[in-house]
């Protein structure tokens, strides 16, 4: 499976996780009326792949959100067949270490649950935090976010269908962003 494919599967999955979101995702700010809304949000962004011996290509996504909660994707893939699955653990980014099991399932309608993947490790800091800032439109809103953003290292491996490989992360970084939403009238 090609990696735009993946990302296809994978943005699939956020759809279906989104539509089930619960909790602090709901309790999110929303502007409404004339009024800026300004959230503080803090988190991590960890993007890898990695090869399965028997079953191709791995495409992982970890995100945690302080307003918007944890969230997993796992997609693996290869000529012969696809899996992917999604996640919100309660706990994800925790002091230096990442455990998270993701249940994994075939993407071709079947219902059975094909298996869990495991994704383990650690991450650090790299250097110093370096600001952030962006400015956008979307849905009515003008967006303004500022911060920071730091690199953060990884070592990562999943383990899934009795192989274990090593995790490439090639978008790895925390966040800590001021993010205002004003209504544009």
């Amino acid at each position: 499976m090609t990696r735009s494919r993946m990302r296809a599967v994978a943005g699939a999955c956020a759809t279906l996780l989104s539509l089930g979101l619960t909790g602090a995702a709901q309790a999110a700010p929303q502007a409404s009326g004339t009024e800026p809304v300004t959230t503080y949000e803090k988190g991590h962004v960890v993007e890898c792949t990695a090869q399965l011996e028997r079953y191709g290509t791995v495409y992982v996504s970890l995100y945690s959100n302080s307003v918007h909660g944890n969230h997993t994707q796992v997609v693996i893939s290869s000529a012969e067949s696809e899996y992917a699955g999604a996640a919100q653990p309660e706990k994800l980014f925790n002091h230096g270490a990442i455990r998270t099991v993701v249940p994994i399932s075939p993407v071709d309608g079947r219902v059975e649950s094909a298996s869990s993947a495991v994704v383990h490790g650690r991450y650090a800091p790299v250097g110093e935090p370096t600001p952030y800032s962006d400015e956008m439109y979307d849905a009515g809103y003008r967006i303004v976010t500022t911060g920071t953003h730091q690199d953060i290292s990884t070592r990562l491996t999943i383990k899934a269908f009795g192989e274990r490989a090593p995790l490439q992360c090639d978008n790895a970084l925390a966040y800590d962003l001021r993010i205002t939403k004003t209504p544009v009238v």
